[in-house]
């Protein structure tokens, strides 16, 4: 089941490159102790609006896929170290340690900075939140934040370290559940 996701995953996120080619294209793939994350962000206009794709796997936890909408760009058009990206990510999440799946409307972004007089390193962070009132099925909240440092390898590829927590509660569970909590090191790629 797990492989079949996967797959189509795959074959869903290398149609939406084909698809929009023209445009600004990233994929990023992390490995933690007990988790892998692959995600790609595909540009649909030249004024930043990104359609992102996602799917995180924690063997003893949780399997999450995520597609979203943003808007991407600069704080200060005019060479801003800073850039942002804000928008929404449907989740949906299927814990083991719980019974049933859930789904939520996470809002939130996250940004880039990148070191104006060593414009090879960089710095980020990301954040979704999802109170009850847009959580659906099994699921009553859910939260996701991050922070990461990296190296611009090549104009077009990144290396980094980071951490990452994803936490939510279900109907069925007193308080939150942690389902992620790892570090990470992994790669970007922009083309």
């Amino acid at each position: 089941m797990l492989l079949r996701r996967t797959a189509l995953l795959g074959v869903f996120m290398l149609a939406a490159g084909a698809a929009f080619a023209a445009q600004a294209n990233d994929l990023d793939i992390n490995l933690g102790g007990n988790a892998a994350s692959i995600n790609y962000a595909a540009g649909l206009t030249n004024t930043g609006l990104q359609a992102e794709f996602g799917y995180l796997h924690h063997t003893d936890s949780v399997d999450i896929g995520s597609a979203g909408l943003t808007v991407v760009g600069n704080s200060n058009p005019v060479g801003s170290p800073f850039l942002f990206a804000v928008g929404g990510k449907l989740f949906f999440i299927s814990p083991k340690q719980t019974s049933g799946n859930g789904t939520v409307l996470g809002l939130g972004g996250h940004f880039n900075y990148t070191w104006p007089t060593y414009n090879r390193f960089t710095i980020g962070g990301e954040l979704y939140y999802a109170p009850k009132i847009v959580a659906f099925n099994n699921a009553d909240r859910f939260l996701e934040y991050g922070v990461n440092a990296g190296y611009e390898i090549l104009r077009n590829a990144q290396v980094y370290v980071g951490w990452r927590h994803v936490s939510a509660a279900f109907t069925n569970s007193n308080g939150n559940v942690t389902l992620d909590s790892t570090f990470m090191v992994g790669l970007n790629f922009s083309f």
